[in-house]
C-alpha cells in the first residue's frame, strides 16, 4: 500500500516538469494593452488579420532559441493539432490553480533560492540529477528500440558517473555521438507501440498531459532510482530539490508561452500535444 501511494506521489514530484509548461484560462491571461484596444476599434476584416498576424509573430518566436527543447517541437501549423477535450472545466480549472502557484509561491521561493544559492551548485545538482534518471531514459529506448540512442546513454552515465563525479559534471557531453537521444519516457514508449492518447487532462502540479501519458507518468517514477529510497521521505525530500533546483528554467519557458498568447489554455494545449506528438514520431 506504501509503495503505492508513493508511486503516485513520486510521480507528481518527480515528473512536474515535463509538463509544467500551463497556462490560465483566457480570461486570465488577457491583458488589455493600447495594441488591443486599437484594434478592438478596427473593422472586423482588419482586427482579424491583425490577429492572425500576432499570433504568426508569436508563433515564429517560439521556434527561436530561447525556448525549452519540451517543446521545440511547436510549430506553426497549430490549427492541425486536435485532441479530445471532454473535461475542459477540470482541466481550465487546475489549469488557473497552477498558475496561481506558479506565480504567487514557486516563483517566489525558487528566486530567494537562486540568490542565496551559486550558480554552479544548481548547474552540478540538475547535471546530478539527470545522470541518475539514467535508469528511465535506457530502459524506454531499449522497448522502443533505439538500441544505439540506449548505448549512447549507457556510455554517457558511466562517464559522468566516475570522471564526473558521480553525474556533478557532464564530461561525456564534451564530444557529439552520431545519435542524440530523446529524453525517452514511458509515455512515448506507449505511443510508439499504438496506444492512442485519449484525452487531454491537467493534473494540478503536473500540468498538461494525456490519458496515455498519465500512465507513463506512474511507469517512470517506478523505474526511477528515488523510488527506491528509504525512509520514503528521503526520496521526497530528493525530488523536492530537484524540482525547486530546476524550477526557474521551467518558469521562463512557461511564461514564453503563456505571456503573449491570446488563448492561452489552448497554446498550451496544442504546445504539449504537437510536441508530444513530434517526439514519438522520430
Amino acid at each position: 500500500m506504501k509503495r503505492g501511494v508513493f508511486t503516485g506521489l513520486a510521480a507528481i514530484m518527480l515528473l512536474a516538469a515535463v509538463c509544467t509548461a500551463q497556462a490560465a484560462p483566457v480570461s486570465q491571461g488577457e491583458l488589455v494593452t493600447p495594441e488591443r484596444l486599437e484594434k478592438a476599434q478596427m473593422a472586423p476584416d482588419a482586427r482579424d488579420a491583425a490577429l492572425a498576424q500576432q499570433e504568426e509573430e508569436f508563433l515564429l518566436v517560439l521556434n527561436r532559441d530561447n525556448i525549452d527543447p519540451e517543446f521545440e517541437d511547436y510549430g506553426t501549423e497549430t490549427s492541425s493539432v486536435h485532441v479530445a477535450d471532454p473535461i475542459e472545466g477540470w482541466n481550465r480549472f487546475w489549469f488557473g490553480f497552477n498558475d496561481w502557484f506558479y506565480n504567487n509561491l514557486a516563483d517566489p521561493v525558487w528566486r530567494g533560492y537562486a540568490y542565496v544559492t551559486p550558480s554552479e551548485l544548481r548547474t552540478g545538482a540538475d547535471n546530478f540529477f539527470r545522470n541518475l534518471a539514467y535508469p528511465v531514459r535506457f530502459i524506454n529506448c531499449i522497448l522502443q528500440g533505439k538500441f544505439v540512442a540506449a548505448g549512447v546513454e549507457t556510455s554517457r552515465f558511466i562517464v559522468d558517473s566516475t570522471i564526473g563525479v558521480g553525474g556533478l559534471m557532464q564530461p561525456s557531453r564534451a564530444k557529439k555521438p552520431l545519435v542524440e537521444p530523446d529524453r525517452e519516457d514511458f509515455g512515448q514508449t506507449l505511443g510508439y507501440w499504438g496506444v492512442g492518447e485519449g484525452f487531454y487532462i491537467v493534473w494540478p502540479f503536473l500540468g498538461p498531459s494525456t490519458l496515455r501519458d498519465s500512465g507513463g507518468l506512474v511507469a517512470d517514477a517506478v523505474t526511477h532510482p528515488l523510488y527506491y529510497v528509504t525512509p520514503m521521505w528521503h526520496g521526497f525530500a530528493l525530488a523536492g530539490y530537484d524540482q525547486l533546483n530546476k524550477f526557474g528554467g521551467v518558469y521562463d519557458n512557461y511564461m514564453a508561452i503563456k505571456a503573449p498568447a491570446l488563448a492561452p489554455y489552448t497554446a498550451i494545449r496544442d504546445a504539449y500535444i504537437q510536441t508530444r506528438r513530434s517526439r514519438i514520431a522520430r
